[in-house]
């Protein structure tokens, strides 16, 4: 995709109402309305990229750019296909309002959930408003954070987590403070989710054979848009780092296997999202079938899915999909397993921070509330039916014991099945990494226990994102956000995570594997973590969400 082609030519409003269809022309002219020529102030700052100008707001120190757009429409006739190039505008584009994002079925946003949206507002209370988005299937946006316009610093892109089907970039929006302290530029990507990112039809129809890797296309595309726009924003565009967490880091894991990815990105950090395994053909190919049986659509019929409403297209695609679904290998844009057999050559010279929490699990195990009651019989039983044979159980409860001998059964619980899947994995990936031999790898391991739920989610899946955004909701937490916070942000501006805040963080290796223990008051380097424990697990099942690895 080639940005804003002709962008230098006259382009009237009604030429732009003329190139959008219905939905797609009313948005883009009242949710992000374009204005006249205004001049620019601190309050109301301006900027310019390939396609037009854009007029964000200053807020807390930072000048915030809004929902820009770095594609096309993807509605009617665009649904299923690889993003168009954005539409060129005249005058100043209105950047000051977020969104859109994808379309997705949860309503509302991680911010406003009871269990942990104070935790990951960092208890702003205009974090809902901040970040309140529109739904549309049009939602290549993104956002920028800066310090100033003028400058070359890092860039920070962070792609977001909630699988493959939820959630957006919009916690950008309110991590103002982590722009301001650490003198970064901040980008938070949007892209499509679910049935219009992530459903392969290229075996029904070719002109849909790059439809199960769209949401990776999409997040291509921002990248690009990055590398041709962001010194505009004070950013340089030859030092730019992604990071996400659990789906984000799945996305980057995949990412990193993609050529047309490589040169766009220079580090990576992956939070939780150690994903080494894409969608087969044959696995993707039915899980479309199943869709279409579900439509009641024949498969010779795909095309008539572009003129389906939209809502429809989603109910479906619940009532079927798979709780964990995502890229696919098409042998187009991914040509292999991501991370199965070693290190992608896409990633050679890439360097990587990977890590997992302690207890990643416990966000998914609320359902089932004898999980967090268990006594030691209960903890036996519960291993023997996640995999491990009855054998082996009381080897390996025996030796978490030894080795964490104040842990109650419950605490283990949680502990042992972070470590057969998000900690395994990570480590898995780590291991690839170094002995590709090009680029540099740090490892941690977040351990801090936090008080959301009386205590129950303990470190659980996600729990350092928000920190590393400087938003702390727990003053308990102030230092070690800093220390997080800090690591991300020095990662991103050398490949090294060291600042003044922090013991000695040595560089991964497998000599000694020196992880990073993140925790309040106890922030360590350790050797070799749980190492005979991780040995004695590898045999068996790693439970959800990598059931498929």
């Amino acid at each position: 995709m080639k940005y804003c082609e002709g962008a230098t030519g006259a382009l009237s409003r009604r030429r732009l109402l003329a190139s959008l269809t219905g939905a797609a022309a009313l948005f883009a002219l009242d949710g992000l309305p374009l204005a006249g020529a205004a001049s620019t102030s601190e309050v109301n700052p301006i900027a310019s990229t390939v396609c037009g100008k854009v007029r964000g707001i200053q807020a807390r120190n930072v000048l915030s750019f809004r929902g820009i757009p770095y594609g096309g429409a993807c509605d009617g006739a665009n649904r299923f296909l690889p993003a168009s190039a954005p539409i060129p505008w005249q005058g100043i584009r209105e950047a000051v309002k977020a969104g859109p994002r994808a379309i997705q079925a949860s309503s509302g946003t991680i911010f406003t959930t009871p269990l942990i949206g104070e935790y990951f507002s960092g208890a702003r209370p205009d974090a809902a408003g901040i970040t309140a988005e529109p739904d549309s299937e049009n939602c290549l946006v993104l956002n920028v954070l800066t310090p100033a316009l003028s400058g070359r610093r890092p860039v920070m892109v962070y792609i977001h987590g909630g699988g493959f089907t939820e959630e957006s970039g919009a916690l950008t929006l309110i991590s103002d403070r982590f722009v301001a302290e650490q003198d970064i530029v901040l980008v938070g990507i949007n892209h499509r989710l679910g049935v219009f990112g992530y459903t392969y039809f290229g075996a029904l129809d070719p002109a849909y054979a790059d439809s199960g890797n769209l949401g990776q296309l999409d997040l291509i595309a921002a990248l690009k848009w990055v590398r041709d726009n962001i010194a505009g924003f004070g950013g340089d565009p030859k030092n730019v780092t992604l990071f996400g967490e659990s789906g984000g880091g799945a996305k980057i894991s995949a990412l990193l296997a993609m050529p047309a990815a490589k040169g766009l990105f220079q580090r990576a950090i992956i939070e939780s999202g150690s994903f080494r395994s894409a969608r087969t053909l044959d696995t993707a190919a039915q899980s479309a079938e199943r869709f279409l049986k579900q439509l009641k659509v024949g498969a010779s019929q795909v095309r008539q899915l572009q003129s389906l409403p939209a809502a429809q297209l989603l109910a479906a695609y619940r009532a079927v999909a798979k709780i964990i679904d995502g890229p696919v290998v098409d042998h187009r844009s991914l040509s292999a397993q991501p991370w199965k057999q070693g290190a992608p050559p896409a990633a050679n010279g890439v360097s990587l921070l990977i890590g997992c929490c302690k207890d990643e699990i416990t966000l998914f195990s609320l359902p089932d509330s004898t999980l967090f009651a268990l006594d030691w019989p209960g903890l036996k039983e519960r291993e023997i039916k996640s995999g491990i044979p009855a054998s082996a159980v009381d080897a390996i409860i025996g030796k978490y014991r030894q080795d964490y001998p104040s842990d109650s059964p419950s605490d283990l619980y949680f502990r042992i099945g972070t470590d057969k899947g998000f900690r395994s994995n990570a480590i898995a990936q780590a291991e690839a990494k170094l002995a590709q031999k090009s680029g540099t790898v740090h490892m941690y391991y977040f351990a801090w226990n936090t008080e959301l739920a009386e205590g129950k989610l303990r470190a659980f899946h996600t729990a350092e994102l928000p920190l590393a955004m400087r938003l702390v909701a727990d003053s308990a937490a102030e230092e070690l956000s800093r220390q997080v916070s800090g690591a991300w942000a020095s990662f991103a501006r050398t490949g090294d995570p060291n600042h003044s805040g922090l013991p000695h963080w040595e560089k991964y290796s497998m000599e000694k594997r020196g992880t990073l223990m993140f925790d309040v008051g106890r922030t360590a380097l350790v050797y070799r973590p749980a190492q005979e424990e991780l040995a004695m697990l590898e045999p068996y099942p790693k439970g959800f969400p990598f059931d498929d690895e």
